[in-house]
């Protein structure tokens, strides 16, 4: 496999995709049904990238949802890479697959983007970026590496505590780094998921 279908597949995976290792290992993908045009959207790519047929989305009437699953046997090699002790592991070689489209695809599943204002209303005071891997100490620096080595954005780490009591971090950046992130991921931000990053004249 290419590496910008290994880049892409893997950007899906780090997102909300799921391995699921049950009956081999099958990629699936839950959006709500207001989001379903970014589920097709991700269907329609994965069709592409692997030359197979569009799946068909199961819908759940119970959490009003749809799912696509798909299996490919080199989903099971990228298990191998991703998880550990079922779960996703951010390690430097993998993010090093990473290209600027995959990261986008990463990002408009975990990533935030918010405004906050001063006491004027509508007057921007500045914008707020977030990256909720809710990783470990060790991942969360990879990823922060990441960034700084290849892009030169600066994320730093907010420590959150889980409910079974153990440690998790997310990444955040303010606006300054955030106009590097915008622009980064322009190019590959769909229709209805700019919200997710900064508006052109903004940067």
């Amino acid at each position: 496999m290419d590496k910008n279908k290994k880049a892409l597949l893997i950007g899906l995976i780090l997102g909300d995709g799921y391995l699921n290792p049950r009956s081999g290992v099958a990629l699936e993908i839950v959006h709500s049904s207001k989001q379903k045009f970014y589920l097709d959207y991700k269907n329609k790519l994965i069709s592409r990238l692997l030359n197979c047929k569009l799946c068909i989305p199961y819908y759940r009437k119970s959490n009003d949802c749809y799912k696509i699953s798909k299996g490919h046997r080199y989903f099971k090699i990228l298990h191998k890479w991703i998880y550990k002790n079922k779960v996703k592991r951010f390690s430097k070689k993998l993010l090093s697959y990473l290209t600027p489209e995959a990261i986008a695809l990463w990002w408009m599943d975990d990533g935030t983007h918010a405004v906050e204002c001063c006491h004027k209303p509508g007057v921007v005071s500045s914008h707020k970026f977030c990256l909720y891997t809710y990783t470990n100490k060790e991942d969360t620096q990879n990823i922060i590496d990441f960034f700084a080595d290849n892009y030169n954005i600066n994320f730093y780490p907010i420590k959150r505590h889980l409910k079974n009591g153990d440690e998790a971090f997310y990444l955040q950046c303010r606006t300054r780094e955030g106009r590097k992130l915008s622009n980064l991921l322009r190019p590959y931000i769909i229709p209805g998921m700019e919200y997710k990053i900064m508006r052109k004249e903004e940067c």
